[in-house]
């Protein structure tokens, strides 16, 4: 497959090098950054954040919505939504899967440790999310409904509208979804049996209004809520016929712009706020659980961006971040961190073979509350050639922390484990280099990109039982892991669109180099060497059809690399008519997932649906 990728590179290049059309291609999925849009989620048929990125290289949206990232767990991912930073000090991963795709506008992935920009937790990398805006060009006011069946009983209904008025504007929207949730899985003994306890049902609100105060300076507020109470049906080997699992997250954020404070200077200024309450009860227990936990998080940010040269752009600022639990386990808890970041970016044209290159310096400082500071830096250096063939080469260096969560700090003593209040920050230390391409052949519009990574984590924080402990389980500093790994990105767009193909495949080593004998140099659990997922869109006049195949590679799941799932592929497909009606923009879509109907699991003992659809109504006046 590598070699087969490499020679459709190679033989594209050459093509370009012929060409003699000069027109461009937008390079949204470049080497360590990837950008999805409006038009990715339509072609994927999303119907939140986490169906739309699991489809990208390295990436893995696990089923409670969560995002790892290459070698690195959920929580060493960054959630930033609208500027606001999702991710609280009380809970692992953020679950994107809760937030409703209906009005983001974008989605932006940018791989490896990013703490230089945004702080703790960002080993793996980030993601940022955008709600639309307002856009001159778009009707003044506009209204847009949705509706969609699927199997097992699941319905979706949406509702959005939008309304930009002189110098104000808002949008809200509505989704409320539920679903029965009793697929059809395989036993341990091999037996077909209904899913128990699986029910879903939540309401997601979402409300933004502006004001633009002069042609210079905007005011920005939103609100978010998402509740839920849903059934969580527990392990294949270990049911939970009665257990719920109840959310209640709320957040509020205000942004004020001033574009041009001073002479080529702007002034950003964000406060933000999130509540999120999960409850969690199981009577049918040995110990039957109910518990409650509330994260709080207030954020306070300020930057400024400018120049101070004609080659050269600076951006600083300061972060305020409060971070409180509430919990019946941990306690109460906080966490009060300042943070200074800077970063420095100075680009030249030149006229030689390079004929642009570009060097980039941030620096943060954290100052947390509850562990000694952190400084986090990362450096950039690029180089561009155009023409043609547009090239592009690029490299990063940087140093990366996780802070403890409060659970791995206060998780009071109890009959299976307790927390550790002497752990210290995780460390990662990454390094990439990728090269992109995009060039045009006639009617072909075409981009790829290739990308070696190597992510060194120290002082990984790992739960183990604990002889000193009577085997409590308990978290300790004690390993590390090394990965290595290449991901390649291959789109092609024929005849203007009609006709879209675009790769994506992972190979990656993620070893554990910590000190146990029976763990070392064996590849950390759940992370597959090979990922691939490969999408087509054919689009006729009023048409359009999407099919998506995915490939996960065999994953081992228990330290000594003793026991694995096998890999699975899987194929999904689904096609939409969009016509007018009486001037109202009317779209109808047929989805069918896993249409070989593959019995497979992403982890172990967890049930996963076989064959699904789905049909969707969707009109916009």
């Amino acid at each position: 497959m590598i070699r087969f990728i490499l020679l459709s590179i190679i033989c594209m290049v050459w093509m370009g090098r012929a060409s003699e059309d000069s027109t461009q291609v937008d390079q949204d999925r470049m080497t360590e950054r990837v950008i999805l849009t409006v038009e990715d989620f339509k072609k994927l048929n999303c119907e939140n954040v986490g169906d739309a990125l699991q489809n990208l290289s390295g990436v893995t949206v696990s089923t409670l919505g969560e995002v790892s990232l290459r070698d690195v767990s959920s929580s060493k991912v960054v959630i930033v939504f609208d500027g606001q930073r999702l991710n609280t000090a009380g809970s692992t991963g953020v679950r994107v899967s809760n937030i409703s795709i209906e009005n983001i506008e974008k989605i932006e992935l940018l791989r490896g440790g990013r703490s230089a920009q945004y702080g703790a937790d960002a080993v793996g990398g980030v993601i940022i999310i955008t709600s639309k805006s307002k856009n001159e060009e778009q009707t003044v006011a506009n209204f847009g409904a949705r509706a969609s069946y699927g199997a097992y009983n699941q319905q979706i209904y949406g509702l959005n509208h939008s309304l930009s008025l002189s110098k104000y504007n808002y949008m809200i929207s509505y989704k409320r979804e539920t679903w029965d949730g009793d697929y059809i899985y395989t036993d341990p003994y091999g037996e077909r049996k209904p899913l128990e306890n699986n029910h879903q049902s939540s309401h997601f609100a979402f409300l933004k209004g502006g004001m633009m105060l002069d042609e210079n300076q905007d005011l920005n507020a939103s609100f978010t809520i998402y509740k839920a109470d849903n059934g969580t049906p527990g392990m294949i080997d270990n049911p939970t016929p009665n257990a719920r699992i109840r959310f209640d997250n709320r957040s509020y954020n205000l942004n004020y712009d001033h574009k041009t404070l001073f002479k080529d200077f702007s002034l950003k200024l964000q406060s933000y706020f999130l509540d999120n309450e999960t409850k969690f009860d199981d009577p049918d227990g040995l110990v039957p659980v109910h518990s409650d936990h509330d994260n709080y998080a207030l954020g306070i940010d300020a930057q400024q961006a400018g120049k101070l040269t004609k080659s050269m752009d600076i951006s600083y600022g300061y972060n305020y971040r409060n971070d409180q639990i509430k919990s019946t386990d941990v306690g109460e808890k906080r966490r009060d961190t300042h943070s200074a970041f800077t970063t420095l970016t100075y680009a030249q044209e030149v006229k030689t073979f390079i004929t642009g290159w570009d060097a980039a310096l941030a620096l943060r400082y954290d100052a947390p509350s509850d562990f000694d500071p952190e400084f986090s830096p990362r450096f950039s250096l690029k180089f561009d050639r155009a023409g043609r063939m547009n090239t592009s080469l690029q490299s990063h260096i940087t140093r990366s922390y996780r802070a403890p969560t409060f659970n791995d700090l206060y998780w009071p003593r109890d009959a299976f484990a307790i927390g550790n209040p002497d752990l210290t920050p995780e460390m990662g230390y990454n390094f990439d280099v990728g090269l992109n391409l995009s060039y045009p052949v006639s009617f072909i519009q075409a981009m790829a990109a290739v990308n070696y990574f190597y992510n060194k984590v120290t002082d990984l924080i790992l739960w183990a039982q604990d002889p000193e402990l009577n085997n409590l389980w308990t978290p300790k500093n004690i390993s590390q892991t090394l990965t290595t790994g290449v991901e390649l990105s291959v789109t092609i767009d024929l005849f203007q669109g009609k006709i879209l193909l675009n790769s994506e495949y992972t190979y990656m080593e993620a070893l554990d180099k910590g000190p146990d004998p029976s763990r070392h140099d064996k590849f950390i659990i759940y992370r597959p060497k090979n990922k691939l997922d490969l999408s087509g869109t054919l689009r006729l006049s009023k048409f359009e059809w999407n099919i998506m195949y995915h490939y996960l590679g065999l994953r081992y799941t228990n330290a000594a690399n003793t026991a694995w799932l096998p890999a699975h592929n899987l194929i999904d497909t689904n096609v939409t008519y969009r016509f007018l009606l009486s001037k109202v923009q009317c779209n109808i879509t047929a989805e069918v997932t896993n249409v070989t109907d593959e019995d497979y699991q992403y982890v172990l003992n967890t049930a996963e649906p076989g064959r699904l659809y789905k049909i969707t109504l969707g009109f916009d006046i």
